[in-house]
């Protein structure tokens, strides 16, 4: 077997120039995959902080709904739901307005809402419209 070829110059700068070239191929495509990296660590990092944000803000929101839960609980409410008027309330709201009151009058005497004054009346002269009619 001859293997004198090995020996020559051209052989042993070629074998260099190939080791050569395929170590800076390999340097090269390092700081490619490094410099990706470095990308996506900076746009991971952008995210995260823009979370941080969106995060912060709607701790605030909560926050601030919270506070307001507090105050709404904590606040006398003027008429408890459901109840209406009572008949105590009925009897002066009529002999008020038999009197000559206004509406808005009475509703501030007796601290009750002026719609519901006005529709005590209107129930009331419907009641009389129709007892007159029958009788």
């Amino acid at each position: 077997m001859n293997l004198d070829w090995l020996l020559s110059p051209v052989a042993f700068y070629s074998g260099a120039a190939v080791c050569l070239v395929t170590s800076l191929a390999l340097f090269v495509n390092i700081k490619v995959e490094m410099a990706r990296a470095r990308s996506r660590a900076e746009v991971s990092e952008g995210v995260a902080e823009s979370e941080k944000l969106v995060v912060r803000g709607l701790k605030d929101e909560v926050e601030k709904l919270r506070e307001s839960m507090t105050r709404l609980e904590e606040a006398p409410s003027g008429h408890p739901i459901g109840v209406g008027i009572s008949l105590t309330k009925r009897g002066q709201v009529l002999r008020m307005h038999r009197r000559g009151e206004a509406v808005p009058s009475i509703a501030a005497a007796l601290e009750t809402p002026s719609n519901e004054i006005a529709l005590l009346l209107k129930v009331h002269a419907l009641m009389n419209r129709d007892e007159t009619k029958a009788g």
